[in-house]
């Protein structure tokens, strides 16, 4: 019974060892990869971290330089219609000068022909009044000169009538002288001749009576006549006055008229001028536009390096001692029951014989011919076909036919 605890907790001993340090060996190895690996993930991590900030930077360098020329695009199109609008405007007040220029230059023609026209008439009504009152004066110088040839000739028939009356005198006067020579030369003496002579001087002086009568009467009807010229002078004059004044006043409202009529053509001349142009305000000066405050891109800080994995170490000692400890109880019932048996033998084979010594599962196996494995993977007992193992890479023996 010693002699197989002992040998089971060597063969423990030992396959617990090999199976801890494989073990260790494979935790190291995995550890050191898995190391590797989040190395070379936090070195592509940092270097792409860096590449998106370079990116950011870029982009954002971009969208600077595309808002800029977006910006000085607007900013001469605006500068662009401020400019067009300014020469809009200014052209438009040229047309408007050049409207009213027009305007002012056909109203100073009409003026100069309304002062033409206006003097014309002038003109012709100064002939007419000149007319008028050349007329007026032959009227009045032939109705003179009427006045004075009907009294010229009213003079001579005053004269003639004198003349004859006087004439007349003288005759009556010479033939009743002639009588009473003729009288008193017959010798006529007495009353009957002085009677005579008396009747003669009596017929002689009605004679020249009725003489003097009748130039009174023909005086008298010449100074009625006279009178009566005197009196249609007056009224023909008064008529030629007043008809030199109807002539002025009539001339007088013809120029008002006229006056009226070119003060009325000026006013409609002028009326024709609209109002002088006045250039309209001009346009507001366009503004820069204003520009779009920037975020600088957040640069990230370097993250932390990972942390270095630490294989998981099996304690040799621990190990070592706890194989030796399963073995050598595996190793104690193993002979107790071979001893109850009778000795070694299983299925035909060699009693008390070691079969073979053979890896299993990687390790380190003990084959004995009882047809019995034992493995010491993880110190469990078996039998029957029952392994024990420590492990994927574990070591382990085995007991069988």
């Amino acid at each position: 019974m010693a002699l197989g605890a002992i040998l089971g907790a060597v063969f423990g001993g030992v396959s617990s060892a090999v199976s801890a340090s494989s073990q260790n060996a494979q935790s190291q190895a995995a550890a050191d990869a898995q190391n590797k690996y989040n190395r070379e993930v936090y070195n592509f991590q940092v270097k792409e971290q860096e590449r998106q900030y370079d990116y950011a930077v870029e982009g954002l360098e971009i969208t600077k330089r595309n808002n800029e020329a977006n910006l000085k695009f607007q900013e001469a199109e605006r500068t662009q219609q401020y400019d067009y609008g300014m020469g809009i405007r200014a052209y438009e007040h040229t047309q408007n000068m050049r409207a009213w220029d027009t305007q002012v230059s056909g109203a100073v023609k009409q003026l100069s022909f309304n002062q033409l026209a206006s003097n014309a008439a002038l003109l012709d009504q100064n002939r007419v009044i000149h007319e008028q009152l050349l007329s007026i004066s032959f009227n009045e110088a032939d109705t003179l000169l009427e006045y004075g040839a009907a009294a010229a000739g009213l003079g001579l028939q005053k004269r003639q009538a004198k003349a004859a009356a006087v004439t007349e005198a003288q005759v009556t006067r010479i033939a009743s002288l002639k009588a009473t020579g003729t009288a008193q030369a017959r010798g006529a003496g007495g009353r009957s001749a002085a009677r005579n002579i008396q009747g003669m001087v009596a017929e002689a002086g009605a004679r020249q009576a009725a003489i003097i009568d009748q130039l009174m009467f023909n005086t008298e009807a010449t100074e009625q006549q006279l009178y009566k010229m005197n009196q249609q002078l007056l009224l023909d004059k008064a008529g030629f006055e007043m008809s030199r004044e109807s002539a002025i006043m009539s001339d007088t409202a013809a120029r008002t008229k006229l006056k009226q009529q070119e003060l009325q053509a000026a006013m409609d001349a002028v009326g024709r001028i609209g109002l002088k142009p006045e250039i309209a305000p001009p346009l507001p000066v366009p503004l820069a536009l204003p520009r779009p405050e920037y975020q600088e891109v957040f640069k990230p800080g370097v993250p932390p390096a990972p942390m270095a994995a630490v294989a998981m170490q099996q304690n040799m000692f621990s190990s070592i001692l706890g194989g030796a400890m399963s073995g050598a109880q595996m190793g104690a019932q193993i002979q107790s029951s071979f001893g109850s048996g009778g000795g070694f033998s299983g299925g035909g084979g060699k009693s008390g014989t070691l079969a073979g010594i053979s890896p299993a599962s990687k390790g380190i196996g003990v084959s004995y011919g009882s047809g019995v494995s034992t493995g010491a993977f993880s110190g469990a007992t078996g039998i029957g076909g029952t392994s024990w193992g420590g492990g994927s890479y574990g070591g382990g023996f085995s007991i069988g036919k």
